[in-house]
């Protein structure tokens, strides 16, 4: 049969991308449980539900739960029952299903929903997150409830994602599986989550903040130990920093977690896989010697690391050069190694019960995702479970993607990734298209924005996504770097990329454009305000002003420790640091797109770039999109649809209409704000 060349990848082809994530493997090792999310064009929501594989990977996988937001699958120790979490009526509940058919059956009645369960050893009982509290949903009050004040006393009273905090707190729970009761472990003026049974299921662990001045504080939290019938809970590490996603040792004695003792200054820092006696003492990092990030913070997408059946090791994930990859770490020795890596992302993985294999849920920019098996020994090829993005392989071109290292102008190496257009041909001139990742201490290539840079690409852009310094996977300090000089050296490693490219004939110097998301949108504001070398950008959930970010974001110690002290204490910083300090520079068109709903980078951020280009006569485009979120954007798929399909229409309507000689200003290497 003739083969069929494959297309060009477009917006709507969200709708055949799909998300593997939370692989859990059985207890005799035969099957994997897994979450796929995918796009529902009618309902313009996403939805989810598990699915099984067989671990050997010999017949196809099956949809086990027919919900539309199911997910945590947690296998019963005996392996004859699946525990999972779904929205069937208005909250998430737990659930639990036979292996061998049978319907599910509903556990919990919590009024506020849970979350993270867990079984005991025994499979007698199932621990869990819920909130308590007294707290009447918005469609429940009177007008008069609907209309009282909300009174603010702490720092911390809202995070993005979540809204403003109330009254409801997050308790540990358990439920008896056979009679159904449920029973609080937890309570106080706190929030308590993540709970892990200890092996012989006499305690749990959890994660918890609770001191005095808990609610000055941002990112942090402690590793708790309380009886598994309830009562008096211990505190087991510092105080110093946080931990997140405790778990036993298979003896017992030991309690590892993801975090750091950076207090409030370790966004730019490392996070580690720490170690602590279940008894309580100083923890200490078995991944320092890595000088790399551990994945897992914040927990998303399910288990990142994993104690090995003896105790003596820990299996984890790390960052690495825009990677993510599977290490080993001794936990007596002090040894790490590389277990599994290549051009992909790992983010979740569960290892056999014999731990010589391992499942795990993988992605690349040019590689959708889906879940593998491999042998860490090396020696059996890997296999897709999964198969979830085959119809979109089949169809879709991806194009090419490369790194490329060069010399930023004081020296220091910077690398980035190159994607090209599935039709590329060299020596010819291609529009590029520069995106800045976000955090700043995030990195490049992200899977968040793959239909976007894919859609760019389709368009014929030369895609570059750099990792200057303050990037993660490249060690501690190179992601210091960036402290206290947003928009100084940063800059210069990214224009550099861009001249790198142009030197190489790969790049047209007339059709440059510039565009990026939260961090990405803060330099995308501050480069316009620095050069014209670009013919138009998109800005995407900037900071602006960071004096105006210090009072209105859900983290303002971390303005505090990225551009150093408060405005009142460093004005001219704040001022400096700021992109709208120089929009009266700014000759190039901007395209503003924000979510109304944004809590991290609120949307004045964007309204004051916009009303002040406006009122200086520039030319700008503000696209506001209800509801949504920064960290994860939205649930709405159109909006994302929206969102890629505006970016390559802006910077297609902005191309040169003929080769004019570029200005003086356009030849200059954008000098930063001295």
């Amino acid at each position: 049969m003739p083969r069929t060349r494959k297309r060009k990848v477009r917006p709507k082809d969200l709708y055949l991308l799909h998300t593997v994530a939370d692989p859990q493997v059985s207890p005799d090792g035969k099957q994997v449980a897994y979450i796929v999310t995918r796009s529902d064009r009618d309902a313009d929501e996403t939805r989810m539900s598990v699915h099984i594989a067989p671990f050997d990977g010999r017949t196809p996988a099956r949809r086990f739960t027919q919900g539309n937001k199911d997910h945590s699958p947690r296998w019963s120790p005996d392996g004859r029952h699946l525990a999972f979490v779904s929205d069937r009526g208005e909250k998430n509940q737990l659930f639990v299903a036979p292996l061998d058919g049978g319907e599910a059956r509903q556990l919990t009645k919590a009024k506020f929903g849970i979350s993270n369960p867990a079984w005991s050893p025994d499979g007698k009982r199932i621990a869990y997150m819920a909130r308590t509290g007294d707290y009447k949903e918005t469609k429940e009050r009177n007008p008069v409830e609907k209309s009282a004040p909300r009174v603010i006393r702490d720092l911390r009273y809202k995070l993005d994602g979540i809204g403003f905090f109330d009254e409801r707190r997050t308790h540990i729970f358990v439920v008896d599986i056979e009679a159904g009761e449920e029973k609080p472990i937890s309570d106080g003026d706190w929030y308590d989550d993540q709970p892990a049974w200890s092996p012989d299921g006499k305690q749990i662990a959890f994660v918890s903040d609770r001191e005095p001045d808990r609610h000055q504080r941002q990112w942090r939290s402690d590793v708790w130990v309380s009886p598994a019938s309830g009562g008096r809970a211990r505190k087991v590490t510092r105080s110093r920093g946080a931990a997140v996603s405790p778990a036993f040792s298979p003896d017992g004695r030991h309690i590892a977690f993801i975090g750091h003792e950076h207090g409030e200054a370790g966004s730019a820092k490392n996070i580690h896989l720490m170690v602590v006696p279940a008894g309580g003492d100083a923890p200490r990092s078995v991944s320092v010697p890595l000088d790399r990030p551990v994945a897992g913070w914040p927990p998303t997408g399910g288990r990142t690391f994993e104690w090995t059946g003896d105790g003596q090791a820990l299996v984890f994930i790390a960052g690495d050069r825009g990677t993510m990859a599977l290490y080993r770490a001794g936990v007596q020795n002090g040894s790490v190694s590389k277990l599994l890596d290549g051009e992909r992302q790992i983010e979740a993985f569960a290892l056999s019960p014999d731990g010589r294999r391992v499942a795990f849920a993988a992605v690349w920019l040019t590689e959708p995702g889906d879940l593998y098996v491999a042998s860490l020994n090396g020696r059996a090829r890997e296999i897709n479970l999964s198969h979830a993005n085959d119809e979109l392989r089949k169809s879709v071109d991806t194009g090419r993607l490369e790194r490329m290292t060069y010399k930023a102008p004081d020296g220091l190496e910077i690398e980035a990734f190159v994607l090209y257009p599935p039709d590329y041909r060299n020596k010819r001139l291609y529009p590029l298209a520069l995106n800045v990742h976000g955090g700043p201490h995030g990195f490049h290539p992200g899977s968040r924005a793959w239909i976007e840079f894919h859609a760019l690409a389709a368009a014929g852009y030369v895609v570059l996504l750099p990792n200057p310094r303050g990037s993660t996977t490249y060690g501690e300090t190179f992601s210091e770097a960036v402290v206290r000089d947003w928009g100084g050296l940063d800059f210069e490693d990214i224009m550099m990329g861009v001249d790198v490219l142009v030197v190489r004939g790969v790049a047209d110097p007339d059709r440059l454009y510039i565009g990026g998301y939260s961090y990405g949108g803060f330099m995308s504001a501050w480069a316009v305000g620095h050069t014209d070398r670009f013919q138009a950008t998109v800005i995407g959930a900037p900071v602006s002003n960071q004096v105006s970010m210090f009072g209105t974001g859900d983290i303002p110690l971390f303005d505090m420790h990225e551009i150093g002290g408060t405005p009142l204490e460093e004005p001219g910083e704040y001022h400096a640091r700021s992109p709208i300090t120089y929009l009266a520079r700014v000759n190039t068109p901007v395209l503003l797109l924000h979510h109304e709903g944004d809590l991290r980078c609120p949307i004045g951020q964007s309204e004051e770039i916009f009303h002040a280009l406006k009122v200086l006569g520039k030319k700008v485009e503000f696209v506001r999109y209800p509801g949504g979120f920064h960290t994860y954007n939205t649930h709405a798929p159109s909006q994302l649809i929206d969102h890629a399909r505006r970016i390559v229409g802006w910077y297609d309507s902005h191309a040169p209409t003929k080769r004019a000689r570029p200005t003086k200003r356009k030849r200059q290497r954008a000098k930063v704000h001295a």
